[in-house]
Protein backbone atom coordinates (compact mmCIF):
# COMPACT_ATOMS: atom_id res chain seq x y z
CA UNK A 1 0.00 0.00 0.00
CA UNK A 2 2.73 2.45 0.90
CA UNK A 3 4.53 2.32 -2.42
CA UNK A 4 1.55 2.96 -4.65
CA UNK A 5 2.03 6.01 -6.88
CA UNK A 6 -0.52 8.32 -5.30
CA UNK A 7 -0.90 11.62 -7.17
CA UNK A 8 1.02 14.42 -5.49
CA UNK A 9 2.37 16.56 -8.32
CA UNK A 10 2.52 19.68 -6.16
CA UNK A 11 4.73 17.92 -3.65
CA UNK A 12 6.97 16.35 -6.24
CA UNK A 13 7.49 19.70 -7.89
CA UNK A 14 8.24 21.37 -4.57
CA UNK A 15 10.72 18.70 -3.57
CA UNK A 16 12.44 18.88 -6.94
CA UNK A 17 12.72 22.66 -6.68
CA UNK A 18 14.08 22.42 -3.15
CA UNK A 19 16.61 19.78 -4.13
CA UNK A 20 17.80 21.91 -7.02
CA UNK A 21 18.17 24.93 -4.79
CA UNK A 22 20.01 23.02 -2.09
CA UNK A 23 17.52 24.12 0.56
CA UNK A 24 16.49 20.80 2.08
CA UNK A 25 18.82 20.88 5.00
CA UNK A 26 19.91 24.50 5.21
CA UNK A 27 17.22 25.63 7.63
CA UNK A 28 17.45 22.72 10.01
CA UNK A 29 19.26 22.75 13.33
CA UNK A 30 21.99 20.18 13.71
CA UNK A 31 20.17 17.35 15.40
CA UNK A 32 23.07 15.06 16.07
CA UNK A 33 22.93 13.77 19.64
CA UNK A 34 24.70 16.44 21.60
CA UNK A 35 23.75 18.80 24.39
CA UNK A 36 21.22 21.47 23.43
CA UNK A 37 22.03 25.14 23.29
CA UNK A 38 24.40 25.38 20.36
CA UNK A 39 23.51 27.94 17.68
CA UNK A 40 22.16 26.52 14.45
CA UNK A 41 24.08 28.17 11.64
CA UNK A 42 22.51 28.20 8.19
CA UNK A 43 24.99 27.03 5.54
CA UNK A 44 24.92 28.62 2.10
CA UNK A 45 24.19 26.18 -0.73
CA UNK A 46 27.30 25.25 -2.68
CA UNK A 47 27.96 23.07 -5.68
CA UNK A 48 28.93 19.55 -4.70
CA UNK A 49 32.03 17.82 -6.02
CA UNK A 50 31.65 15.11 -8.61
CA UNK A 51 30.89 11.63 -7.37
CA UNK A 52 34.06 9.50 -7.20
CA UNK A 53 34.09 6.55 -9.59
CA UNK A 54 32.71 3.30 -8.28
CA UNK A 55 35.03 0.50 -7.29
CA UNK A 56 35.01 -3.06 -8.57
CA UNK A 57 32.17 -5.21 -7.21
CA UNK A 58 32.86 -7.06 -3.98
CA UNK A 59 31.36 -10.43 -3.06
CA UNK A 60 28.45 -10.36 -0.63
CA UNK A 61 30.03 -13.08 1.50
CA UNK A 62 32.58 -12.39 4.24
CA UNK A 63 35.51 -10.38 2.82
CA UNK A 64 38.92 -12.02 2.36
CA UNK A 65 41.72 -11.38 4.81
CA UNK A 66 43.18 -7.88 4.45
CA UNK A 67 46.89 -7.34 3.77
CA UNK A 68 48.99 -5.47 6.33
CA UNK A 69 48.67 -1.66 6.20
CA UNK A 70 51.13 0.25 4.05
CA UNK A 71 53.53 2.57 5.84
CA UNK A 72 52.84 6.30 5.14
CA UNK A 73 49.29 6.67 6.47
CA UNK A 74 49.90 3.99 9.08
CA UNK A 75 52.66 6.07 10.62
CA UNK A 76 50.39 9.10 10.69
CA UNK A 77 47.45 7.37 12.38
CA UNK A 78 49.76 5.88 15.00
CA UNK A 79 51.06 9.40 15.74
CA UNK A 80 47.45 10.56 15.91
CA UNK A 81 46.50 7.88 18.41
CA UNK A 82 49.57 8.74 20.51
CA UNK A 83 48.67 12.40 21.04
CA UNK A 84 48.90 13.28 24.73
CA UNK A 85 45.40 14.78 24.81
CA UNK A 86 43.92 11.45 23.66
CA UNK A 87 45.77 9.03 25.93
CA UNK A 88 42.76 8.56 28.19
CA UNK A 89 40.55 7.84 25.20
CA UNK A 90 40.17 4.81 22.95
CA UNK A 91 40.69 5.28 19.20
CA UNK A 92 39.81 3.14 16.21
CA UNK A 93 40.89 4.01 12.66
CA UNK A 94 40.63 2.05 9.44
CA UNK A 95 41.46 3.32 5.93
CA UNK A 96 41.20 1.38 2.67
CA UNK A 97 41.66 2.07 -1.01
CA UNK A 98 38.11 2.10 -2.35
CA UNK A 99 39.09 0.38 -5.59
CA UNK A 100 41.42 -2.36 -4.43
CA UNK A 101 40.54 -2.83 -0.77
CA UNK A 102 44.19 -2.32 0.14
CA UNK A 103 44.47 -1.42 3.82
CA UNK A 104 46.36 1.85 4.08
CA UNK A 105 46.11 2.32 7.84
CA UNK A 106 44.63 0.56 10.82
CA UNK A 107 44.50 1.15 14.55
CA UNK A 108 42.10 -1.18 16.38
CA UNK A 109 39.99 -1.44 13.24
CA UNK A 110 38.56 -4.78 14.34
CA UNK A 111 37.61 -3.60 17.83
CA UNK A 112 34.10 -2.61 18.85
CA UNK A 113 33.28 1.04 19.56
CA UNK A 114 30.26 3.14 20.39
CA UNK A 115 29.58 4.68 16.94
CA UNK A 116 27.20 7.54 17.89
CA UNK A 117 25.58 8.89 14.72
CA UNK A 118 27.81 6.83 12.43
CA UNK A 119 25.03 4.30 13.03
CA UNK A 120 22.97 6.38 10.58
CA UNK A 121 25.26 5.21 7.76
CA UNK A 122 24.08 1.68 8.44
CA UNK A 123 20.40 2.60 8.78
CA UNK A 124 20.23 4.77 5.66
CA UNK A 125 22.16 2.26 3.55
CA UNK A 126 19.78 -0.51 4.63
CA UNK A 127 16.73 1.69 3.98
CA UNK A 128 17.92 2.47 0.45
CA UNK A 129 18.74 -1.17 -0.19
CA UNK A 130 15.56 -2.67 1.25
CA UNK A 131 12.86 -0.02 0.70
CA UNK A 132 14.34 1.81 -2.27
CA UNK A 133 14.82 5.54 -2.90
CA UNK A 134 11.29 6.01 -4.26
CA UNK A 135 9.48 4.63 -1.21
CA UNK A 136 6.71 6.96 0.01
CA UNK A 137 4.03 6.93 2.67
CA UNK A 138 0.56 8.41 2.93
CA UNK A 139 -0.99 10.33 5.83
CA UNK A 140 -4.79 10.13 5.76
CA UNK A 141 -7.87 11.67 7.33
CA UNK A 142 -10.86 9.36 7.85
CA UNK A 143 -14.40 10.25 8.95
CA UNK A 144 -17.82 8.57 8.93
CA UNK A 145 -19.63 9.71 5.78
CA UNK A 146 -20.81 13.31 6.39
CA UNK A 147 -24.40 14.34 5.83
CA UNK A 148 -25.57 16.80 3.18
CA UNK A 149 -24.61 19.72 5.41
CA UNK A 150 -21.04 18.50 5.95
CA UNK A 151 -21.69 17.29 9.49
CA UNK A 152 -19.61 14.30 10.60
CA UNK A 153 -21.33 12.30 13.31
CA UNK A 154 -18.38 10.75 15.08
CA UNK A 155 -14.62 11.19 15.18
CA UNK A 156 -12.15 12.54 12.67
CA UNK A 157 -9.09 10.24 12.62
CA UNK A 158 -5.70 11.47 11.47
CA UNK A 159 -3.73 8.34 10.53
CA UNK A 160 0.05 8.55 10.37
CA UNK A 161 2.16 5.97 8.57
CA UNK A 162 5.64 7.11 9.53
CA UNK A 163 6.20 10.26 7.44
CA UNK A 164 9.03 12.25 9.09
CA UNK A 165 8.64 15.27 6.81
CA UNK A 166 5.46 16.88 8.18
CA UNK A 167 7.19 20.04 9.38
CA UNK A 168 8.37 23.44 8.23
CA UNK A 169 11.76 21.98 7.29
CA UNK A 170 11.20 22.14 3.54
CA UNK A 171 9.45 25.48 3.33
CA UNK A 172 11.09 27.59 0.63
CA UNK A 173 10.91 30.67 2.85
CA UNK A 174 13.05 29.69 5.80
CA UNK A 175 11.30 32.26 7.99
CA UNK A 176 8.01 30.49 7.35
CA UNK A 177 7.36 28.36 10.44
CA UNK A 178 4.04 26.90 9.29
CA UNK A 179 3.73 23.13 9.25
CA UNK A 180 2.97 23.32 5.56
CA UNK A 181 2.04 19.67 4.85
CA UNK A 182 -0.35 19.56 7.82
CA UNK A 183 -1.85 22.90 6.77
CA UNK A 184 -2.42 21.49 3.29
CA UNK A 185 -4.10 18.45 4.78
CA UNK A 186 -6.44 20.73 6.75
CA UNK A 187 -7.18 22.67 3.55
CA UNK A 188 -8.22 19.44 1.87
CA UNK A 189 -10.56 18.52 4.72
CA UNK A 190 -12.25 21.88 4.37
CA UNK A 191 -12.36 21.50 0.57
CA UNK A 192 -14.12 18.15 1.03
CA UNK A 193 -17.09 20.05 2.49
CA UNK A 194 -16.63 19.11 6.13
CA UNK A 195 -18.27 21.75 8.31
CA UNK A 196 -18.72 20.10 11.69
CA UNK A 197 -17.29 17.15 13.64
CA UNK A 198 -19.38 15.97 16.57
CA UNK A 199 -16.70 13.69 17.99
CA UNK A 200 -12.98 13.94 18.74
CA UNK A 201 -9.88 14.48 16.62
CA UNK A 202 -7.95 11.22 17.00
CA UNK A 203 -4.22 11.01 16.37
CA UNK A 204 -3.67 7.45 15.14
CA UNK A 205 -0.08 6.19 15.47
CA UNK A 206 -0.98 2.50 15.30
CA UNK A 207 0.93 1.83 12.06
CA UNK A 208 4.02 0.90 14.08
CA UNK A 209 3.92 -1.34 17.10
CA UNK A 210 7.13 -0.13 18.67
CA UNK A 211 8.58 1.60 21.69
CA UNK A 212 8.60 5.41 21.45
CA UNK A 213 12.21 5.51 22.71
CA UNK A 214 15.29 3.65 21.56
CA UNK A 215 16.86 0.85 23.56
CA UNK A 216 19.71 2.31 25.61
CA UNK A 217 18.84 5.99 25.25
CA UNK A 218 19.93 8.16 28.18
CA UNK A 219 17.07 9.59 30.21
CA UNK A 220 18.77 13.01 30.27
CA UNK A 221 18.55 13.19 26.44
CA UNK A 222 14.79 12.77 26.35
CA UNK A 223 13.73 16.36 27.02
CA UNK A 224 15.78 17.65 24.08
CA UNK A 225 14.85 17.66 20.40
CA UNK A 226 17.43 14.98 19.54
CA UNK A 227 15.82 12.59 22.05
CA UNK A 228 12.25 13.12 20.87
CA UNK A 229 9.79 10.24 21.11
CA UNK A 230 9.23 8.33 17.87
CA UNK A 231 5.72 7.93 16.45
CA UNK A 232 4.09 6.87 13.21
CA UNK A 233 2.29 10.22 13.48
CA UNK A 234 5.12 12.72 13.82
CA UNK A 235 4.82 16.45 13.11
CA UNK A 236 7.19 19.37 13.65
CA UNK A 237 9.99 16.84 14.31
CA UNK A 238 8.14 16.09 17.57
CA UNK A 239 9.55 19.11 19.33
CA UNK A 240 8.94 22.79 19.92
CA UNK A 241 11.56 25.51 19.65
CA UNK A 242 11.71 27.95 22.54
CA UNK A 243 13.29 31.30 21.75
CA UNK A 244 14.54 32.79 25.02
CA UNK A 245 15.53 36.46 25.11
CA UNK A 246 16.85 38.69 27.93
CA UNK A 247 14.78 41.62 29.15
CA UNK A 248 15.75 44.07 31.93
CA UNK A 249 17.96 42.93 34.82
CA UNK A 250 15.88 41.20 37.45
CA UNK A 251 12.85 40.76 35.19
CA UNK A 252 11.65 37.48 33.76
CA UNK A 253 13.06 36.49 30.39
CA UNK A 254 10.88 36.64 27.27
CA UNK A 255 9.91 33.28 25.76
CA UNK A 256 8.21 32.43 22.48
CA UNK A 257 7.26 28.95 21.26
CA UNK A 258 7.34 27.61 17.68
CA UNK A 259 4.99 26.21 16.58
CA UNK A 260 2.70 28.36 18.67
CA UNK A 261 0.63 25.96 20.77
CA UNK A 262 -0.96 25.53 24.16
CA UNK A 263 -0.18 21.82 24.06
CA UNK A 264 2.77 22.61 26.31
CA UNK A 265 2.65 24.50 29.61
CA UNK A 266 5.41 27.04 30.23
CA UNK A 267 6.44 27.88 33.77
CA UNK A 268 8.83 30.76 33.39
CA UNK A 269 10.78 31.59 36.53
CA UNK A 270 13.99 32.57 34.75
CA UNK A 271 15.19 36.14 35.09
CA UNK A 272 17.64 38.37 33.27
CA UNK A 273 21.00 38.69 35.02
CA UNK A 274 22.75 42.01 35.56
CA UNK A 275 26.13 40.66 34.47
CA UNK A 276 27.26 38.98 31.26
CA UNK A 277 29.30 36.60 33.39
CA UNK A 278 26.23 35.23 35.18
CA UNK A 279 24.59 32.31 33.42
CA UNK A 280 22.62 29.90 35.60
CA UNK A 281 19.75 29.51 33.14
CA UNK A 282 18.23 26.07 32.93
CA UNK A 283 15.25 24.19 31.53
CA UNK A 284 13.41 21.06 32.61
CA UNK A 285 10.63 19.00 31.06
CA UNK A 286 9.30 15.96 32.86
CA UNK A 287 9.64 12.56 31.22
CA UNK A 288 5.87 11.99 31.09
CA UNK A 289 4.37 15.47 30.76
CA UNK A 290 4.59 18.65 28.71
CA UNK A 291 5.28 21.12 31.49
CA UNK A 292 8.44 23.05 30.65
CA UNK A 293 10.08 24.90 33.55
CA UNK A 294 12.56 27.71 32.94
CA UNK A 295 14.74 28.75 35.86
CA UNK A 296 17.94 30.57 36.81
CA UNK A 297 19.50 33.73 35.39
CA UNK A 298 20.10 34.46 31.70
CA UNK A 299 22.95 36.87 30.86
CA UNK A 300 21.96 40.06 29.00
CA UNK A 301 23.77 38.78 25.91
CA UNK A 302 22.59 35.19 26.35
CA UNK A 303 19.56 34.83 24.08
CA UNK A 304 19.19 31.33 22.67
CA UNK A 305 16.96 28.86 20.86
CA UNK A 306 16.27 25.53 22.53
CA UNK A 307 14.60 22.54 20.91
CA UNK A 308 12.47 20.74 23.50
CA UNK A 309 10.86 17.38 22.77
CA UNK A 310 7.15 16.94 23.33
CA UNK A 311 5.66 14.00 25.17
CA UNK A 312 3.04 11.94 23.29
CA UNK A 313 3.69 13.22 19.74
CA UNK A 314 0.58 11.67 18.18
CA UNK A 315 -1.62 13.59 20.60
CA UNK A 316 0.47 16.69 19.82
CA UNK A 317 -0.23 16.19 16.11
CA UNK A 318 -3.97 15.81 16.75
CA UNK A 319 -3.95 18.95 18.90
CA UNK A 320 -2.27 21.02 16.20
CA UNK A 321 -4.56 19.60 13.52
CA UNK A 322 -7.68 20.38 15.52
CA UNK A 323 -6.54 23.99 15.83
CA UNK A 324 -5.99 24.15 12.07
CA UNK A 325 -9.47 22.83 11.37
CA UNK A 326 -11.03 25.36 13.73
CA UNK A 327 -9.14 28.20 12.02
CA UNK A 328 -10.79 27.08 8.77
CA UNK A 329 -14.24 27.46 10.27
CA UNK A 330 -14.82 23.78 10.99
CA UNK A 331 -16.65 23.22 14.27
CA UNK A 332 -15.10 20.48 16.40
CA UNK A 333 -17.38 19.47 19.29
CA UNK A 334 -15.06 16.92 20.87
CA UNK A 335 -11.52 16.90 22.20
CA UNK A 336 -8.27 15.12 21.45
CA UNK A 337 -7.44 11.43 21.69
CA UNK A 338 -4.60 9.13 20.66
CA UNK A 339 -4.83 5.61 19.23
CA UNK A 340 -1.80 3.32 19.34
CA UNK A 341 -1.19 -0.24 18.15
CA UNK A 342 -2.36 -1.76 21.43
CA UNK A 343 -5.68 0.09 21.25
CA UNK A 344 -6.18 -0.86 17.60
CA UNK A 345 -5.60 -4.49 18.45
CA UNK A 346 -8.71 -4.27 20.65
CA UNK A 347 -10.59 -1.68 18.60
CA UNK A 348 -9.56 -1.86 14.93
CA UNK A 349 -10.23 1.16 12.77
CA UNK A 350 -13.25 0.16 10.71
CA UNK A 351 -12.07 1.52 7.36
CA UNK A 352 -14.96 -0.17 5.53
CA UNK A 353 -17.37 2.21 7.28
CA UNK A 354 -15.20 5.32 6.96
CA UNK A 355 -14.33 7.69 4.15
CA UNK A 356 -10.85 9.03 3.38
CA UNK A 357 -11.64 12.71 2.87
CA UNK A 358 -8.05 13.95 2.59
CA UNK A 359 -4.49 12.72 2.35
CA UNK A 360 -0.94 13.91 1.73
CA UNK A 361 1.93 11.91 0.33
CA UNK A 362 5.47 12.10 1.62
CA UNK A 363 8.47 13.01 -0.49
CA UNK A 364 10.51 9.99 -1.64
CA UNK A 365 12.74 8.15 0.80
CA UNK A 366 15.81 9.54 -1.02
CA UNK A 367 15.01 12.90 0.55
CA UNK A 368 14.55 11.34 4.01
CA UNK A 369 18.01 9.78 3.70
CA UNK A 370 19.52 13.10 2.64
CA UNK A 371 18.05 14.87 5.65
CA UNK A 372 19.01 12.02 8.00
CA UNK A 373 22.68 12.19 7.08
CA UNK A 374 23.14 15.87 6.29
CA UNK A 375 21.84 17.17 9.61
CA UNK A 376 22.04 13.87 11.54
CA UNK A 377 18.34 13.65 12.39
CA UNK A 378 17.66 11.01 15.02
CA UNK A 379 13.91 11.03 14.42
CA UNK A 380 14.31 10.38 10.69
CA UNK A 381 16.72 7.52 11.35
CA UNK A 382 14.39 5.92 13.89
CA UNK A 383 11.41 6.13 11.54
CA UNK A 384 13.51 4.54 8.78
CA UNK A 385 14.38 1.72 11.18
CA UNK A 386 10.71 1.13 12.01
CA UNK A 387 9.78 1.13 8.33
CA UNK A 388 12.41 -1.56 7.75
CA UNK A 389 10.92 -3.65 10.55
CA UNK A 390 7.38 -3.11 9.30
CA UNK A 391 8.21 -3.95 5.67
CA UNK A 392 10.67 -6.84 6.03
CA UNK A 393 10.92 -7.79 9.69
CA UNK A 394 9.35 -10.59 11.68
CA UNK A 395 5.63 -9.74 12.04
CA UNK A 396 5.50 -11.01 15.62
CA UNK A 397 8.13 -8.50 16.78
CA UNK A 398 7.90 -4.79 17.46
CA UNK A 399 8.90 -2.72 14.45
CA UNK A 400 12.01 -1.25 16.07
CA UNK A 401 13.33 -4.66 17.18
CA UNK A 402 12.52 -6.20 13.80
CA UNK A 403 14.15 -3.22 12.08
CA UNK A 404 17.44 -3.87 13.88
CA UNK A 405 17.36 -7.44 12.57
CA UNK A 406 16.71 -6.24 9.01
CA UNK A 407 19.66 -3.85 9.28
CA UNK A 408 21.88 -6.67 10.55
CA UNK A 409 20.81 -8.85 7.62
CA UNK A 410 21.69 -6.06 5.18
CA UNK A 411 25.12 -5.68 6.78
CA UNK A 412 25.71 -9.41 6.45
CA UNK A 413 24.88 -9.23 2.74
CA UNK A 414 27.42 -6.39 2.49
CA UNK A 415 30.09 -8.72 3.82
CA UNK A 416 30.16 -7.56 7.44
CA UNK A 417 30.61 -10.07 10.26
CA UNK A 418 27.51 -8.97 12.17
CA UNK A 419 27.88 -11.52 14.97
CA UNK A 420 30.61 -9.28 16.38
CA UNK A 421 28.39 -6.18 16.43
CA UNK A 422 25.39 -4.85 18.35
CA UNK A 423 22.57 -2.82 16.77
CA UNK A 424 20.02 -1.43 19.20
CA UNK A 425 18.60 1.64 17.42
CA UNK A 426 18.70 3.43 14.08
CA UNK A 427 20.21 6.76 15.08
CA UNK A 428 23.19 5.94 17.28
CA UNK A 429 21.76 7.70 20.32
CA UNK A 430 21.79 4.36 22.12
CA UNK A 431 24.70 3.66 24.46
CA UNK A 432 24.30 -0.05 23.63
CA UNK A 433 25.24 0.10 19.93
CA UNK A 434 28.66 -1.05 18.84
CA UNK A 435 30.36 -1.23 15.46
CA UNK A 436 33.93 -1.69 14.31
CA UNK A 437 35.79 0.74 12.03
CA UNK A 438 36.43 -2.20 9.71
CA UNK A 439 32.71 -2.96 9.47
CA UNK A 440 31.95 0.61 8.47
CA UNK A 441 34.60 0.69 5.73
CA UNK A 442 33.30 -2.65 4.42
CA UNK A 443 29.82 -1.14 4.20
CA UNK A 444 31.14 2.02 2.55
CA UNK A 445 32.93 0.03 -0.15
CA UNK A 446 29.82 -2.11 -0.68
CA UNK A 447 27.63 0.95 -1.21
CA UNK A 448 29.88 2.20 -4.04
CA UNK A 449 28.56 -0.67 -6.14
CA UNK A 450 24.97 -0.53 -4.94
CA UNK A 451 22.25 0.71 -7.34
CA UNK A 452 21.49 3.54 -4.87
CA UNK A 453 25.13 4.68 -4.66
CA UNK A 454 24.50 8.19 -6.01
CA UNK A 455 21.68 8.84 -3.52
CA UNK A 456 23.73 7.49 -0.61
CA UNK A 457 26.85 9.46 -1.52
CA UNK A 458 24.94 12.69 -2.11
CA UNK A 459 23.34 12.40 1.33
CA UNK A 460 26.64 12.76 3.17
CA UNK A 461 27.84 16.10 4.60
CA UNK A 462 30.61 17.79 2.61
CA UNK A 463 33.62 19.08 4.54
CA UNK A 464 33.59 22.86 4.80
CA UNK A 465 30.33 23.12 2.85
CA UNK A 466 27.18 21.76 4.47
CA UNK A 467 25.48 19.66 7.08
CA UNK A 468 27.35 18.70 10.22
CA UNK A 469 30.70 19.26 8.43
CA UNK A 470 30.00 22.79 7.21
CA UNK A 471 32.47 24.43 9.61
CA UNK A 472 35.16 21.72 9.53
CA UNK A 473 38.32 21.38 7.41
CA UNK A 474 37.73 24.69 5.64
CA UNK A 475 40.63 25.98 3.57
CA UNK A 476 42.21 22.54 3.23
CA UNK A 477 42.42 19.95 0.47
CA UNK A 478 39.69 18.03 2.31
CA UNK A 479 37.18 20.89 1.90
CA UNK A 480 34.62 20.32 -0.85
CA UNK A 481 36.15 16.87 -1.22
CA UNK A 482 35.68 14.70 1.86
CA UNK A 483 32.15 13.41 2.36
CA UNK A 484 31.45 11.74 5.65
CA UNK A 485 28.99 11.13 8.45
CA UNK A 486 29.85 12.63 11.80
CA UNK A 487 29.07 11.05 15.15
CA UNK A 488 28.88 12.92 18.45
CA UNK A 489 27.89 11.97 21.96
CA UNK A 490 29.18 13.33 25.25
CA UNK A 491 32.34 11.21 25.11
CA UNK A 492 32.35 10.16 21.45
CA UNK A 493 33.60 11.72 18.22
CA UNK A 494 33.38 9.76 14.98
CA UNK A 495 33.78 10.34 11.26
CA UNK A 496 33.36 7.86 8.41
CA UNK A 497 33.07 8.28 4.68
CA UNK A 498 35.00 8.96 1.50
CA UNK A 499 37.83 11.26 0.39
CA UNK A 500 39.85 11.62 -2.79
CA UNK A 501 43.57 11.67 -2.06
CA UNK A 502 46.07 13.93 -3.83
CA UNK A 503 47.22 10.97 -5.90
CA UNK A 504 43.67 10.48 -7.23
CA UNK A 505 42.87 7.40 -5.17
CA UNK A 506 39.46 7.31 -3.51
CA UNK A 507 39.77 6.28 0.13
CA UNK A 508 37.12 4.91 2.46
CA UNK A 509 37.74 5.49 6.13
CA UNK A 510 36.34 5.21 9.63
CA UNK A 511 37.59 7.16 12.64
CA UNK A 512 36.04 6.83 16.09
CA UNK A 513 37.15 8.00 19.51
CA UNK A 514 35.44 6.80 22.68
CA UNK A 515 35.84 7.84 26.32
CA UNK A 516 36.96 11.34 25.38
CA UNK A 517 35.58 12.93 28.54
CA UNK A 518 37.12 16.44 28.62
CA UNK A 519 39.08 15.79 25.40
CA UNK A 520 36.14 15.94 22.97
CA UNK A 521 37.63 18.98 21.21
CA UNK A 522 40.87 17.06 20.76
CA UNK A 523 38.87 14.15 19.35
CA UNK A 524 37.20 16.37 16.75
CA UNK A 525 40.58 17.90 15.88
CA UNK A 526 42.07 14.44 15.39
CA UNK A 527 39.28 13.52 12.99
CA UNK A 528 39.83 16.72 11.03
CA UNK A 529 43.59 16.19 10.89
CA UNK A 530 43.01 12.67 9.62
CA UNK A 531 40.72 14.04 6.90
CA UNK A 532 43.37 16.56 5.84
CA UNK A 533 46.12 13.92 5.82
CA UNK A 534 44.09 11.57 3.64
CA UNK A 535 43.23 14.36 1.21
CA UNK A 536 46.96 15.25 0.96
CA UNK A 537 48.04 11.62 0.62
CA UNK A 538 50.36 10.96 -2.33
CA UNK A 539 51.81 7.67 -1.23
CA UNK A 540 54.64 9.41 0.59
CA UNK A 541 54.89 9.78 4.36
CA UNK A 542 52.18 12.06 5.75
CA UNK A 543 52.78 14.24 8.79
CA UNK A 544 50.52 16.76 10.50
CA UNK A 545 51.07 20.37 9.58
CA UNK A 546 52.68 22.64 12.12
CA UNK A 547 49.44 24.57 12.56
CA UNK A 548 47.44 21.40 13.18
CA UNK A 549 49.96 20.09 15.68
CA UNK A 550 50.09 23.40 17.57
CA UNK A 551 46.32 23.67 17.68
CA UNK A 552 46.00 20.13 18.97
CA UNK A 553 48.42 20.81 21.80
CA UNK A 554 46.45 23.96 22.71
CA UNK A 555 43.29 21.90 22.95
Amino acid sequence: MLQQPYPASWLKAAVGLALAAGLLWAAAPVVEAQRAGRPAARPAPKAAPKTPPKSNPQPSSAPPAKPAPTAPLQAFVEQLAARPALQGARLGIHIEDAETGEVLADVAGDKRFLPASNMKLVTTAAALGVLGPDFRVRTSVYVPPPDANGVVTGDLTLVGRGDPTISDRYNTDKKDTRLTPLEQLADRVAAAGIREITGDVVGDESYFRAAPLGDGWGWDDLQWYYGAEVSALSVADNHVTLTVAPTRPGEKVAVTCTPATDYITLRNEAVTAASKETDTFGLHRGLADNVIELYGALPPNGGRELGVAVHDPARFAAHLFRDMLVRRGIVVRGGIRRADANLRQRQPLALETLREVAFIESPPLALWVRTTNKISSNLYAELLLRHLGKARGAPDKDADVAGCEVVADFLARAGVAVAELKIRDGSGLSRLDNLTPGALTTLLRFMRNHPTWDVFYDSLPIAGVDGTLRSRMKGTRAADNLRAKTGTLDDVSALAGYVTAANGRVLVFSFVANHLNTARTAGVAAGDDLGKAMAEYTGAAATPTKTAAVETEKR
